[in-house]
């Protein structure tokens, strides 16, 4: 791992356990476990991972939005 930084963010202790468990019975470490997900995302044309919702108004001025 290079130039490795403790990440400070806030989430929910269920979804935190749950990445947890998922590293567990994949036989690696929650921060491995982290490192292989964000690897392996699959990003859709607009470089996010595709199950991004898309903003429907995307390229719209607010003048042309319903």
């Amino acid at each position: 791992m290079e130039n490795p930084v403790a990440l400070g963010w806030r989430v929910s202790s269920a979804n935190r356990d749950r990445v947890t468990g998922l590293a567990r019975k994949s036989h690696m470490s929650a921060a491995a476990f982290f490192e292989l997900m964000v690897e392996n995302l699959q990003l859709d044309e607009r470089g996010v991972p595709e199950w991004v919702p898309h903003d429907e108004d995307e390229g719209q001025l607010p003048i042309d939005k319903p």
